[in-house]
C-alpha cells in the first residue's frame, strides 16, 4: 500500500470511529493531531455541522489548547457570523499572543468583512510571529492591497513573496496584473527584464514583458517577447493570441491572420479566435471572407452577438442593407442591453427610410448610456439634420446635459442647432458659455457647420475670446 492508500485509509478509519462515538454516545480516546485532522476533514468537505460537533468534542477533550478554540472562530466566519468569529479570537489573543493563528484567522475575517486594512495590519502582525511559509502571508497582503487598489504595494508585496519561494512562478503573473492595473508599465519592464537576467528561460516573465511592451504600444519588442516566449513552449496560445492583438495594432491584419491561425494547431478552433480573424478580415475590407469567419464563430457559439454584429457591419459595407438588419436585430436580441448595437442599428434604419424604428433606436440607446456623449450627439443630429425638428433636437440635448453638464461638446452642439433654427443671439450667448468650458473645442462647431464656418458673428466671438 502506496503512502496515499495508507494516508486514506487512516482517515477513513478515524472518521468512522468518531462518528460512531458521536453518534452513540459512546467513547473512545483521540490525541489532538487525530482530533485536527478530523476538523480539516469536515472543514475541506463544507460538512460545518459535524465541524462543529468535533471542534466541541475537542474543546472539551483539551481545553487549553488554543488551536480548537481557533477553529471554532474559523467555524462561525464559515457559518456566515464573522463577528462571533471576533469576539472568540480578540479573547483568546491575551490567552496566547504570540500564537499567529490568531492573527491569520483574523486576517480572513477581517477580509470576509472588507475590511481591507485591518487584515492587512493583522497579516503584518503573523509575519513577526512565523518562521514559515512567509511567501503565502505576503501574497495575501498583496490581494488585501489589490481589494483597495493600491497596486503599487501589492506587487511590492508579491515581489516579497517570490524572492521566498523563487519556485511559485504564478507570483510573476500576479505582478504583471498589478503593474497593468496600475499602470506602471515602465516599472513592469524594469522588473521583468531583471527577472529575465536571473532566469532567461522563465516563459511567464517573456509573456509578461511582452504585455507591458505592448501596453506603452511598443509593438516591435511586444511581439519579440511574445516570440521567446513561444521559442520556450510552443504550446503556450496565449503568447500568440497577444503577438496577433499586436499585429492588428500595428495594423498588418494578414499577419496577425497567420498568427491567429496557428493556434488552431495548438487547440480546437474556437469562437473567439475565429471573431478575431473575421475582424482582420473586415479592417482589410475583406467582407466576404470576413463573414465566412464570423460564420464560423456563431457555428460554435450560437450565442455570440459581435458575431452577429460584425456580420451586420459587412452587409452595410456590401451596401446589403436589409441582410445587416436582420443580423444587428438578432445581436440585439442576445444581448439587449448594448448601446453601441442601438445606434449602429439606427444608422441602418435610416438608410433603409425607417426614420420611425430609428429614432426608438436612437433614444433606447440614450436611456442604456446616458453618460455616453457621442449618443446624446447622434440622437440629437438625427432629429436637426434628417427630421429638421431643431426644437426636439434642443430637448433631447438638454437630456443629456443634465448627465453630463460639464460636456463642451454638447454645448457647442447646442449652439449649432440654435443657429441653424434662426435663433442666433441665443446661439450667442451660449457660444460664451462653450468657450469658457473649453475653447480648444470650438473646432467641432466649426466642423459640423458651413454656415457657422461663414458666419461673421460666430468667428468674431471666437477670435475676441481667444484675444481674451
Amino acid at each position: 500500500m502506496d503512502e496515499y492508500e495508507e494516508d486514506k485509509e487512516y482517515l477513513r478509519e478515524l472518521l468512522e470511529r468518531f462518528e460512531s462515538v458521536s453518534g452513540e454516545g459512546g467513547y473512545s480516546f483521540f490525541d489532538s493531531g487525530e482530533l485536527e485532522d478530523i476538523i480539516y476533514y469536515y472543514f475541506s468537505e463544507s460538512e460545518l455541522v459535524k465541524a462543529l460537533k468535533a471542534i466541541d468534542f475537542a474543546i472539551e477533550q483539551f481545553p487549553a489548547e488554543v488551536s480548537f478554540q481557533v477553529f471554532k472562530a474559523q467555524y462561525f466566519l464559515n457559518n456566515g457570523e464573522p463577528e462571533k468569529a471576533l469576539a472568540r479570537l480578540n479573547s483568546l489573543e491575551s490567552v496566547d499572543p504570540q500564537n499567529p493563528d490568531i492573527s491569520l484567522t483574523r486576517a480572513t475575517v477581517y477580509s470576509t468583512m472588507h475590511k481591507h486594512a485591518e487584515a492587512i495590519r493583522e497579516y503584518q502582525k503573523a509575519i513577526t510571529k512565523v518562521d514559515e511559509d512567509l511567501d503565502e502571508i505576503h501574497t495575501s497582503i498583496a490581494f488585501e492591497y489589490q481589494n483597495l487598489r493600491d497596486y503599487k504595494k501589492a506587487a511590492e508585496h508579491l515581489k516579497k513573496a517570490i524572492r521566498l519561494n523563487q519556485e511559485n512562478e504564478s507570483l510573476l503573473y500576479e505582478i504583471g496584473y498589478c503593474y497593468e492595473m496600475g499602470q506602471m508599465s515602465e516599472e513592469a519592464i524594469e522588473f521583468f527584464s531583471q527577472e529575465i537576467n536571473g532566469r532567461p528561460y522563465s516563459l511567464v516573465a517573456w509573456y509578461n514583458l511582452g504585455i507591458a511592451y505592448s501596453t506603452l504600444e511598443l509593438y516591435e519588442k511586444a511581439i519579440d517577447s511574445f516570440d521567446y516566449a513561444v521559442a520556450i513552449d510552443p504550446t503556450f496560445t496565449p503568447a500568440y493570441f497577444s503577438k496577433a492583438q499586436c499585429y492588428e495594432q500595428m495594423e498588418m491584419y494578414q499577419e496577425a491572420i497567420n498568427v491567429y491561425k496557428q493556434t488552431f494547431e495548438l487547440e480546437k478552433p474556437d469562437a473567439m479566435t475565429n471573431y478575431y480573424i473575421g475582424d482582420c478580415y473586415a479592417s482589410m475590407d475583406k467582407y466576404e471572407t470576413a463573414i465566412e469567419f464570423y460564420r464560423k464563430s456563431i457555428s460554435l457559439e450560437r450565442h455570440f452577438s459581435d458575431a452577429w454584429m460584425g456580420i451586420g457591419l459587412c452587409f452595410v459595407e456590401l451596401g446589403q442593407h436589409e441582410e445587416a438588419l436582420s443580423h444587428m436585430e438578432q445581436a440585439i436580441k442576445i444581448e439587449a442591453d448594448n448601446a453601441e448595437y442601438y445606434i449602429v442599428l439606427a444608422e441602418t434604419q435610416l438608410t433603409l427610410g425607417k426614420q420611425e424604428e430609428a429614432a426608438l433606436s436612437y433614444e433606447k440607446a440614450s436611456e442604456l448610456e446616458p453618460y455616453h456623449a457621442e449618443i446624446w450627439l447622434d440622437y440629437s443630429d438625427f432629429y436637426a439634420d434628417v427630421k429638421k425638428d431643431y426644437d426636439k433636437a434642443l430637448e433631447i440635448l438638454e437630456n443629456g446635459i443634465y448627465y453630463q453638464g460639464e460636456n463642451s461638446s454638447l454645448t457647442y452642439r447646442r449652439v449649432a442647432y440654435l443657429y441653424e433654427s434662426g435663433k442666433q443671439k441665443e446661439a450667442i450667448v451660449e457660444l460664451f458659455i462653450a468657450l469658457t468650458q473649453d475653447y480648444d473645442a470650438h473646432t467641432e462647431l466649426l466642423e459640423y457647420s458651413e454656415n457657422i464656418r461663414n458666419s461673421v458673428e460666430i468667428l468674431s466671438v471666437i477670435e475676441s475670446y481667444k484675444n481674451k
